[in-house]
């Protein structure tokens, strides 16, 4: 079915070329992919035929060939989404009644099976905490035009393999797709503006409403279906899995994040709440239709209804219409409650100080549901309220929290000028970080000084401080529940949580207030576990847990961590790192969350989250798990429904089996020798790595020619800069300054995908004995994870399409030895992953995802090719901001889109 869906969507768009453009264009496009295929089946001359086709090419023939490939590809992974629905109901149905393997309830009924005992599930359950974050960090390279434009193609699908069709309901359903597909040819692929933080937000939020609205609450009815199967009676919290989000609260390195937009941004969350709930209230008053004689109400709700009817017009009318209708009144006088709720201005209020009325809280809306659903007849409750009392539950009034995060640098130069202002230091961020933590605890335990409603001389430090205010607003008018931890990036000291602290104490928001280090290089992950023990050894500290609940969420990062020290060094890091942090917070009694930075591509933590979760160290999760969702994986993983229902159960499900209790299960065992071993190949690994990336002259200049770095800097996808702050004038400081969006994404349109590999060949190959490494492979699946990762990587990546780009560099020197450098690397780093996993070929152990890129390559391949002639005409102009380069940088953006949904990725 999948190959003839594929053929539908492309004749269609055959048909699309040839109508809007020419059919001119469509026979250059058709030739052009010809010579690609004949090029990958190795036919003689065939390289040297498309690479003339491409360069004939006038600038509105590339535009067309390019933004028909692009399109190609937004239909094939429709088309194979659509199969993956369909294969993942087949196998439920086949699997039935015995649950779908990485479901929850197999989950639950293999916990079961080998003997985890009640009380033991019962604790987990007690633990058991789960949240997704949703962040524009990298933004998806499409447009929230174009991904409606995809749901729509993605609904025709399924209404088109639809047993039951009519031949002429098939005819119809063809024409609405031809219909959709040239609506979305017609549709500029480019942003005419860069997006603002409120655009990325409404982006967010649009996936909230359209998928995790309905998905999260079947997640929630299948693991209360599991465990009423095998352990009866237990239940999970009512908000276990839940959503978060850094879309407008994430600061760190974008000025565009202002106290203004953090507050907007809080408005559009429980906009959206609030109106979500008051439309699902509204047909359920009509529903709950039973009359008091036959279904009496119990006392208390009869008197919160007479408060009701005493204080509003609206219910007051309601009850004349419906006098004996007492649960069909009640959720009308919600629904009211609610509308009231949606016109209020969050915003203004927020960034008020005034006096307010009494705002709408979750519970006011929870309890008259509570009452209602207990006094109806099991089955009706079931059928009709249940979904929306877990919808309650789980997005409360707020939808998502709002995470807030800011640099440690910010977070101390803007609490050193408030300091040198007051005459308490002269210099607080140029001293020691134990220096400046004396001066801290000082200031911890003695009154907060009066402050001017805006302190600070710089504009940095007065949005510092109104973020602080804004946090103690939105908790006494709204409630803390719609805000998420205070994240510190680049965290390295117990002293940089310490002045987060002395901001929330001074802001007089300081108790409860979940303050997170996110520790991201190799050196700052090797030290966190210190900077813990010695954080939670102080008494000020101390005490403020308490407030938490003795809870510590800790954040470690994969981008920075593998643009430090390169794919193995941070693997390691950052699983050696779990260790020490868990082994820390168990030792001083403090409830440990681990918060995983993850992103799209192997290099910033990508790939399955199921075996990931798996690959973690043992006793390191403890039914507590979070993790961002980043860029294209936001509509790649959760833009389909059921997709989106199978990669939340499989995270729970390798939750649940990553947390059960070692003293009731067999767990993994991680031999002495192969830790040796990890150590040494590491350190040659980073070793390896940093000597072409940080020691070689002219690495970033080879990087900057061979890689469309500069044109994705210059692209419309996201609210947030290229680099944090100004590029630096050594090469180390200038590579850690560019954000993981240009570095990752950069390599991957250009087919090396260095990032996620390099360095590994030669960490592996300093093993003291080859035959570990297939010890470790087949017995440790943090390293089985890190080989399977890595042989997706290298199978994406296409060293003869990345000599092209090579081939741009105008130093032809320094580009050889640098490429051949590269490619050595390559050939090692496959060879010794074959040998290691036993394959003759990469992916072997995969043919589904091996013969997906194989047939995906002939395809990419063009928009490679167009890239890069784009590219050498781009870099020749005269004017490189002039009309010739503006009709060029649209090509540029259709490669670019099309090259990332040809491979998957963006970054």
């Amino acid at each position: 079915m999948l190959s003839e869906t594929i053929h539908l969507l492309g004749n269609l768009l055959g048909r699309v070329l040839r109508e809007q453009e020419s059919p001119q264009l469509f026979e250059i496009e058709e030739r052009i992919r010809v010579a690609a295929k004949d090029r990958r089946a190795g036919a003689p001359g065939a390289e040297a035929t498309l690479r003339a086709e491409v360069s004939a090419l006038g600038v509105p023939s590339s535009r067309g060939v390019a933004a028909a490939f692009a399109l190609y590809f937004d239909l094939v992974n429709l088309a194979e989404e659509h199969h993956r629905v369909g294969r993942l109901r087949d196998r439920s149905r086949q699997a039935y009644p015995d649950p779908a393997p990485g479901s929850i309830g197999d989950a639950v009924s293999r916990l079961r099976g080998l003997g985890y005992s009640r009380s033991a599930m019962a604790d987990l359950l007690a633990d058991l905490e789960i949240e997704l974050v949703l962040t524009a960090h990298p933004t998806e390279a499409k447009r929230r035009t174009l991904l409606s434009k995809m749901d729509r193609v993605a609904s025709l699908l399924v209404d088109y393999h639809r047993p039951d069709i009519l031949p002429s309901e098939a005819r119809h359903n063809e024409h609405r797709l031809y219909g959709e597909i040239t609506a979305f040819w017609l549709t500029t692929r480019q942003r005419t503006s860069r997006p603002l933080v409120s655009d990325e937000a409404r982006t967010a939020l649009y996936f909230i409403e359209e998928v995790f609205w309905d998905v999260l609450p079947s997640i929630y009815a299948d693991l209360e279906e599991a465990l009423s199967r095998h352990y009866p009676g237990l239940e999970a919290k009512p908000d276990w899995l839940r959503l978060a989000s850094w879309v407008g609260g994430d600061r760190d390195g974008n000025p565009n994040v202002t106290p203004e937009v953090t507050a907007e941004t809080l408005r559009m969350h429980r906009g959206l709440a609030v109106t979500q709930h008051r439309d699902a209230l509204r047909p359920l008053a009509r529903r709950m239709s039973a009359d008091e004689k036959l279904l009496p109400p119990p006392s208390e709700l009869a008197a919160w209804l007479d408060q009701k009817r005493a204080s509003s017009n609206r219910v007051a009318y309601q009850s004349s219409r419906y006098p004996d209708e007492p649960y069909r009144l009640t959720l009308a006088a919600l629904t009211a409650d609610l509308e009231k709720a949606a016109r209020e201005p969050v915003a203004r209020v927020l960034l008020d100080d005034g006096p307010v009325d009494a705002s709408l809280q979750p519970e006011d809306i929870r309890r008259p549901m509570a009452m209602v659903a207990d006094a109806q007849p099991a089955v009706v409750a079931d059928t009709h309220l249940r979904t929306a009392r877990r919808q309650l539950d789980v997005f409360g009034l707020h939808a998502a929290r709002l995470d807030l995060r800011e640099d440690s640098a910010v977070i101390n130069r803007s609490l050193g000028e408030t300091l040198r202002g007051l005459g308490l230091a002269a210099d607080f961020e140029g001293q020691p970080a134990r220096a400046r933590e004396e001066l801290l605890l000082h200031l911890l335990g003695s009154p907060p000084p009066f402050l001017s409603a805006s302190p600070g001389v710089t504009p940095e430090t007065s949005r510092t401080w109104q973020l602080f205010r804004l946090i103690r607003r939105q908790r006494q008018v709204y409630g803390s529940q719609a805000l998420g931890p205070f994240i510190i990036s680049m965290a390295r000291s117990a002293a940089d949580v310490l002045a987060v602290l002395v901001f929330a104490h001074w802001s007089g928001c300081r108790e409860a207030l979940p303050i997170v280090p996110l520790f991201e290089t190799v050196d700052d992950l090797e030290g966190a576990p210190e900077v813990l023990g010695h954080l939670f050894g102080l008494p000020a500290y101390r005490s403020h847990l308490e407030s938490c609940r003795n809870a510590q969420m800790v954040m470690i990062g994969y981008s920075d961590s593998n643009k430090d020290g390169g794919y193995l060094a941070a693997s390691w890091a950052l699983y050696r790192a779990q260790e020490g942090i868990a082994a820390v917070c168990r030792e001083a009694g403090v409830r440990l969350t681990l918060f995983h930075g993850r992103g799209g591509t192997v290099a910033r933590g990508g790939g399955p989250a199921n075996r990931a979760i798996r690959a973690q160290p043992p006793g390191t999760i403890g039914g507590r798990f979070r993790m961002t969702i980043q860029g294209e994986v936001i509509s790649s993983h959760y833009g389909n429904a059921r997709i989106a229902h199978r990669n939340l159960e499989q995270i729970v499900h390798a939750v649940l089996l990553a947390s059960a209790a070692p003293d009731s299960l067999p767990t993994e065992k991680v031999e002495p020798a192969w830790r040796s071993a990890q150590d040494t190949m590491a350190t040659r690994a980073r070793e390896n790595y940093r000597q072409l990336v940080y020691e070689t002259p002219g690495f970033l200049d080879f990087w900057r020619a061979a890689t469309p770095l500069d044109e994705i800097s210059r692209l419309r996808i996201g609210s947030r800069p290229a680099a944090r702050g100004a590029p630096a004038g050594d090469s180390t400081a200038r590579v850690l300054t560019i954000r993981a969006i240009p570095w990752v994404f950069s390599w991957m349109q250009s087919r090396y995908n260095l990032p996620s590999w390099y360095g590994l060949g030669s960490g592996l190959q300093s093993a003291p004995d080859p035959a570990v490494l297939r010890e470790m492979y087949s017995g440790w699946p943090f390293f089985q994870a890190l080989i399977d990762n890595t042989e997706m990587s290298l199978l994406k990546a296409d060293l003869e399409i990345a000599a092209l780009y090579a081939g741009l560099v105008p130093d032809e020197a320094l580009s050889q030895a640098i490429f051949s450098t590269i490619r050595e690397e390559y050939e090692r780093t496959r060879d010794i992953i074959l040998a290691v996993t036993g394959h003759s070929a990469l992916m072997d152990a995969d043919p589904t995802i091996q013969r997906s890129i194989e047939l995906r390559n002939p395809y990419v391949d063009p928009l490679n090719y167009i890239q890069v002639e784009t590219l050498r005409r781009l870099r020749s102009l005269d004017d490189p901001d002039g009309p010739q380069a503006e009709e060029l940088r649209e090509v540029m953006v259709l490669t670019i889109n099309g090259i990332a949904a040809g491979l998957r990725n963006t970054g």
